[in-house]
């Protein structure tokens, strides 16, 4: 019988690409943000359809045992546990919540279903059960898009230090304005992140240094990035690209391939794809208020406004101090399969999305796999073709990039490749995932500066906690905004 997490995660997986392919007309779930919810809400639902039919003490071997079912008022299910029972009702869970959330698809997500119904067999009951879980799961978001501000009523601050429009792409605007603002998902204490380096601050200066450097435009003499660091800033890219999507796509695919490579059951399956899109939909959260909390600028602005004498706010001065460079440019997040050029993410540097995400997604499957002791490197390894580095994707002149079949010995290796790769594309401070300046360090830093302790943490409190629905989700803190 085919696993139907695996089946369903596949599917869920491919509307986010398609909502980020140009052929499409609907924008369903497009960015980050929005992605990361729409995945945390597919897998939760199946997990609770899954494990309300098998119960929730089904997983034999590695991975922790539900104790509970993340619902806190699931719908009750008494009509037996067989195969054709789970699969039909993790069917009803998937197919109806990626239609609800994915409606322009709907046509593809029905064939899907009849695809598995013809492989796995089905029954009617336990696809309604599923579909009742789903709306049930649904509900528990229905009030988000209440309590977020519209992203065009955001003003910026003129001030140095502070996020604006890239200066190289003005029409883009801002993205997930108050999209911290959501209730989470799981996490029962609202995870702390420590201030960015202060502009004086050695660190700061240090990172200044690195990314403009190894994130700079190839045209500029400035730049000295090498072509091991181009291929890592591309292979983690997923900036909602055109046919490729969002990184939370990615770091789905990379644990499909330590599933297969384990020999996961379905139950394994059910249990730990919920936790990493749960994971991955309070870091989505997480991360976006704490962005809006500080307010960082991203390099391509803070390196052309470095002195006093430049930016919206400048004090007239005779000169411009190095190491201020007003004409510097990113390499940038790559538009992929699109002819132009690349560009910086439409909102605030600190902490990275993509650290915060990737990390809460390996710390994950390193727990799970009872990986406890966290200050050291694990051997959970993969081999991952990227989607950006596939020998299809094409670059802004229309050349075909090299197809690059990348293997990586461990998570943690994975989590700080995926954290430094910003800094090879000129769109982040290496601070802003890590302080830590190899994976070693990146695992011991007792400090909370960057998206990758702040994803850690988040994976951390979720598996230990159980992952289940808050009555009353944590709501940050408000001291430490500026």
């Amino acid at each position: 019988m085919q696993d139907p997490i695996l089946f369903w995660n596949e599917v869920a997986l491919e509307a986010n690409r398609l909502d980020h392919t140009g052929a499409m007309e609907a924008e369903h779930q497009r960015g980050p943000t929005l992605s990361s919810r729409a995945l945390a809400i597919v897998h939760l639902a199946m997990h609770d359809a899954f494990f309300s039919v098998a119960g929730v003490a089904a997983i034999p071997g590695p991975g922790p045992s539900p104790k509970n079912l993340y619902l806190l008022s699931p719908p009750a299910w008494s009509g037996g546990n067989s195969p054709v029972h789970r699969s039909a009702a993790v069917g009803g869970a998937a197919s109806t919540a990626l239609c609800t959330l994915y409606s322009g698809m709907r046509a593809r997500i029905e064939e899907k279903l009849a695809e598995i119904s013809a492989n796995n067999g089905t029954d009617d009951a336990a696809f309604s059960f599923g579909r009742r879980v789903a709306l049930a799961m649904l509900d528990t978001r229905k009030d988000d898009e209440k309590v977020i501000p519209k992203d065009a009523d955001h003003v910026s601050s003129p001030g140095q230090l502070r996020h604006r429009v890239d200066p190289c792409n003005t029409t883009q605007g801002y993205l997930g304005v108050g999209y911290g603002k959501t209730p989470g998902f799981a996490v029962t204490t609202w995870q702390p992140l420590d201030p960015p380096p202060a502009k004086t601050d050695p660190r700061y200066k240090d990172d200044y240094k690195e990314v403009y450097e190894r994130g700079g435009a190839p045209e500029l003499n400035t730049t000295a990035r090498s072509p091991e660091q181009t291929a890592i800033g591309l292979y983690w890219a997923y900036d909602g690209a055109n046919k490729i999507g969002t990184p939370p796509r990615l770091y789905n695919q990379i644990v499909r391939e330590v599933v297969k490579a384990k020999g996961n059951t379905t139950e394994q399956n059910a249990r730990l794809f919920a936790l990493i899109n749960c994971a991955m939909g309070d870091a989505g959260i997480h991360a976006w208020h704490w962005k809006y909390c500080f307010d960082l600028w991203r390099p391509v602005v803070g390196i052309r406004e470095d002195d006093k004498a430049t930016g919206p706010a400048a004090t007239p001065d005779k000169k411009i101090t190095p190491p201020c460079d007003p004409f510097w440019k990113p390499l940038g997040a790559p538009r992929s399969n699109e002819l132009k050029s690349g560009f910086t993410p439409p909102f605030p540097a600190y902490p990275s999305g993509h650290a915060t995400f990737g990390a809460a997604t390996f710390e994950m499957v390193r727990l799970f796999y009872g990986h406890t002791d966290r200050k050291t490197e694990d051997t959970i390894g993969f081999t991952l073709v990227s989607d950006e580095l596939n020998g299809i994707t094409t670059e802004k002149d229309g050349s075909v990039r090299t197809r690059h079949a990348r293997h990586y010995d461990s998570m943690a290796e994975a989590m700080y490749d995926n954290s430094v790769s910003r800094i090879y594309l000129g769109v982040h401070w290496r601070f802003d995932g890590t302080s830590g300046e190899s994976v070693r360090k990146m695992l011991q830093a007792s400090d909370n500066i960057g998206g990758v302790p702040l994803g850690r943490a988040i994976a951390k409190n979720i598996i230990d906690t159980g992952m289940r629905q808050q009555a009353s989700p944590p709501t940050p803190p408000t001291s430490t905004c500026i």
